[in-house]
C-alpha cells in the first residue's frame, strides 16, 4: 500500500500553483512570434528544499501491523513502526517546470492556446546514485501533467485534455503550502510532497477531461467537466478467528469497483470580486461518479458467517462536495475551505485504498483548511494554517479494530504548519515552514512528525 501510495502521488502531485501562476502564454517570461499572429512560449520553476523530518513511533492501540503470518497465513502481531529522523533535499509540494504555449491568432471571434508541460523532480530517494527518469532505485523523474488546448471565445471557454480537475482544484490552490513542503511523502526523499493533502483536502489529480466554462456574468463563473472515470478502492485483511472458517470474512484483499462504463462529473460554480485594497473569491464544486463491482467481489456479508461470494454486481458511487473563501484585504490573506463525500478518501480521492470500507461499502470522509497571512512590506509574508481530514467510522471499521485488525486505515490526518515566504526578487522567493502532523488510526493508535524544510523557488 505505502509503494504505491508513493507511486501514485508521485506520478500525480504537481503543478497547483502554477496552473493559476503560469499557464497563460501571456504571462510566460519567453515569448517566441511566428508567422500570422501565431506565437510559441515558454515558461517554468525550479525549487529546491532542505528537509529535517522527525517521525514518533507509532504508540496506543493494537500497537502491531496488519501483515499476513508467512507460516499460516493469519494475520500476525507486528511491532508498532519505529521513530524515525532523517534529512534530505527534495523538491516541495511543486515539481519543478518546464512548460510549452502556444497561441493563436484570433480565427472567427476565437482564441486557440495549448499547453505541453514537463514536470522534474530532483531527488534520489534513498540512494546517492539516479540513474535517470523513472528509474525504481530512485533516478529523477519526469511527468507530463497537462497536455490541453483551450478556445475562448464569447461564448466563455471549451478545454480538452489532460489538465487539473475541477473538484477540488481551488482548495488545493488556496493552500498556504503551495510553494512550500507541508508534510513530505515520505522518509526516504522519493516524490514531491504532500503539502496539506490528506489534511483538509485529497488530491483532486490532473486527469483527461472536456470541460466548459461559461463567459464572467459579474464575477460568476460556472465549469462543468466531463472526465475519464477512475477505479474505486478499498483494503480489506484477516477479521474474525482465523481458526474458525465461519468467522473469517476475507483475507488480504483489496476491493476495487473497476467496471467503468460512464464517465465522472465535476463542476465548480465561483464568484470573484475586486475592491478596494482588496479582492475577495468564493467557490464551490462537486463530483460524481459511479463504478460497478465484477461478480468475483464479495457481494453479501453478515455477522458470524464468511461472505457470499458472487451475485450479481453491484455499483459504488463516489459524491463529493467542497468549496471556500478566500478573502485579501491590504496586507492580510484568510482563506477557509472544507470537502466532504463518500467514497473519496483521505488523501488520493477514490484509488487510494480507503474510498471504501472493510467490507466494500463507501466510506464517508470529511475536512477542511484554514490559514491566516500578512505581508510585510510587500515582500514578506507570514502565516499559520491548520488542516484535518477524518473518516467515518462504518460497522466493517469496528468489526476490523475489535478483532485487532483496524490499523491498516488511518482515522484521521491533521497538521498546523508556520512559514515565512521572502521574495527576494520578483522571480526568487525564500521559503521557511515548521509543521507538526499527527495521524490516527481506526485502533487508537497515533503518529506524530515535525518538520522543519528551507528552500528557494525560482520562476521564469
Amino acid at each position: 500500500m505505502k509503494l504505491r501510495l508513493s507511486k501514485m502521488v508521485t506520478g500525480l502531485l504537481g503543478l497547483a500553483a502554477l496552473v493559476a501562476v503560469a499557464a497563460s502564454p501571456a504571462q510566460a517570461a519567453f515569448v517566441v512570434g511566428g508567422e500570422n499572429g501565431w506565437q510559441m512560449s515558454f515558461d517554468g520553476m525550479i525549487n529546491v528544499f532542505g528537509v529535517y523530518d522527525t517521525k514518533s513511533s507509532r504508540t496506543g492501540g493494537n500497537n502491531h501491523y496488519n501483515i499476513p503470518d508467512s507460516d499460516s497465513g493469519i494475520t500476525g502481531l507486528y511491532q508498532a513502526s519505529p521513530a524515525e529522523q532523517s534529512f534530505r533535499i527534495r523538491t516541495g509540494l511543486l515539481p519543478s517546470i518546464f512548460a510549452f504555449n502556444v497561441k493563436s491568432p484570433t480565427i472567427n471571434g476565437v482564441d486557440y492556446a495549448a499547453r505541453i508541460g514537463l514536470y522534474p523532480q530532483i531527488e534520489n530517494a534513498g540512494t546517492r546514485s539516479g540513474l535517470g527518469p523513472g528509474m525504481d532505485n530512485g533516478g529523477t523523474s519526469i511527468d507530463i501533467r497537462e497536455v490541453f488546448f483551450t478556445a475562448d471565445g464569447c461564448f466563455g471557454q471549451v478545454l480538452a485534455g489532460r489538465a487539473l480537475n475541477l473538484y477540488l482544484g481551488k482548495n488545493i490552490l488556496t493552500d498556504m503550502t503551495l510553494i512550500g513542503l507541508g508534510v513530505p511523502l515520505n522518509m526516504t526523499g522519493e516524490g514531491v510532497s504532500l503539502g496539506f493533502i490528506g489534511r483538509g483536502y485529497p488530491y483532486p489529480s490532473f486527469g483527461p477531461q472536456f470541460r466548459y466554462t461559461t463567459p464572467d456574468m459579474n464575477g460568476f463563473k460556472v465549469a462543468v467537466s466531463i472526465n475519464d472515470p477512475g477505479r474505486i478502492t478499498g483494503k480489506t485483511a484477516v477479521v474474525g478467528d482465523a481458526s474458525d472458517p465461519s468467522e473469517v470474512y476475507e483475507v488480504n484483499r483489496n476491493y476495487e469497483a473497476k467496471v467503468l462504463n460512464q464517465p465522472r462529473f465535476e463542476t465548480e460554480i465561483s464568484y470573484a470580486k475586486t475592491f478596494k485594497d482588496g479582492k475577495v473569491q468564493v467557490w464551490l464544486n462537486g463530483l460524481f461518479q459511479e463504478a460497478g463491482m465484477t461478480a468475483s467481489e464479495p457481494y453479501v456479508f453478515r455477522a458470524g458467517a464468511a461472505p457470499t461470494l458472487g451475485g450479481p454486481p453491484r455499483k459504488v458511487t463516489s459524491i463529493g462536495g467542497g468549496g471556500g473563501v478566500q478573502v485579501v484585504y491590504g496586507p492580510f490573506e484568510t482563506t477557509i475551505s472544507t470537502f466532504g463525500g463518500q467514497a473519496l478518501g483521505l488523501t488520493l480521492i477514490q484509488d487510494g485504498f480507503d474510498a471504501l470500507d472493510y467490507a466494500g461499502s463507501e466510506r464517508l470522509t470529511v475536512g477542511g483548511l484554514a490559514h491566516i497571512t500578512y505581508t510585510i512590506g510587500g515582500k514578506t509574508k507570514l502565516g499559520a494554517q491548520y488542516g484535518i481530514s477524518y473518516a467515518q467510522t462504518t460497522e466493517f471499521d469496528q468489526r476490523m479494530v475489535n478483532d485487532n485488525n483496524g490499523d491498516l486505515i488511518k482515522k484521521s490526518q491533521q497538521g498546523v504548519t508556520a512559514g515565512v515566504y521572502h521574495s527576494l526578487t520578483k522571480n526568487l522567493t525564500l521559503v521557511g515552514e515548521y509543521t507538526y502532523a499527527l495521524d490516527q488510526w481506526y485502533d487508537g493508535s497515533k503518529q506524530n512528525q515535525n518538520i522543519i524544510s528551507v528552500g528557494t523557488v525560482f520562476t521564469w
